[in-house]
């Protein structure tokens, strides 16, 4: 070979090594370019387009911290209960010493819900107080059991005892005008028993509210109320059990 073909070999080799050094930097430097782009596109993502610097927390909150943040997850709403639509469960066949006080503790577990049991069966027996041997009484549900009164189940509660007390006022009456008539003087102490047992059935009632006399005073005698409001000077209100 040539001295002159020796020199264009050299010369061709000299440029193929520079034209691949300068090929490997472009390929670095868009290598680089493109790592910068990934790790933008990756701040983008994190951050959230428009958001200043800043706004970001540098670590994540605590799970305390969270669930302070959203509160304790709301109890849910009791089911309510509605007393007027109560089905008869059983029938109670009456005997010799029964009265509404005695089924109700019996059956409901507790005596002094007896006027609702009498409310409910009250067409048979208008004197709350007379329970005939061999009737029958159709017991329902009891209210409120679980021991917790909703307020349609309290508002009906002390709707029968209101019946109750105005069956108590107009037998007593009753039992009264019958003894001007007849002269009897079982007749006129009875009524009297009977309007007495009604002003103390309103007293009774308290147990399960205070309140309830304010609420439903335009349903009471004014004389009967002022009667009610001395028991509860002399006596106090009666205790929930």
């Amino acid at each position: 070979m040539s001295g002159l073909q020796s020199e264009l070999l050299r010369a061709e080799a000299i440029r193929n090594l520079e034209t691949y050094r300068v090929g490997r930097r472009h390929v670095i430097i868009m290598m680089i370019i493109i790592g910068l782009l990934d790790v933008m596109g990756i701040v983008y993502l994190v951050r959230g387009p428009g958001l200043p610097e800043g706004l970001w927390p540098t670590e994540a909150p605590a799970a305390n911290d969270l669930l302070e943040r959203v509160g304790p997850e709301p109890e849910p709403e009791p089911e309510l209960r509605d007393p007027d639509a109560r089905e008869v469960e059983f029938t109670h066949y009456v005997r010799w010493g029964d009265t509404f006080y005695m089924l109700s503790r019996r059956y409901w577990g507790d005596e002094h819900l007896w006027p609702d049991l009498w409310s409910l069966n009250r067409e048979r027996y208008p004197d709350p107080d007379f329970i005939a041997e061999r009737d029958v009484v159709a017991v329902y549900p009891r209210l409120a059991p679980d021991g917790e009164f909703q307020e349609a189940e309290l508002d009906r509660l002390f709707q029968a005892y209101l019946e109750a007390y105005r069956a108590y006022q107009r037998v007593g009456d009753d039992l009264i005008a019958e003894s001007r008539r007849t002269g009897r003087s079982w007749q006129r102490r009875l009524g009297r028993i009977k309007r007495h047992k009604s002003k103390w059935l309103l007293y009774s009632a308290l147990r399960f509210d205070e309140g309830y006399l304010e609420r439903y005073q335009e349903k009471i005698d004014s004389a009967d109320l002022k009667i009610v409001k001395n028991y509860i000077e002399r006596f106090g209100t009666p205790g929930r059990r």
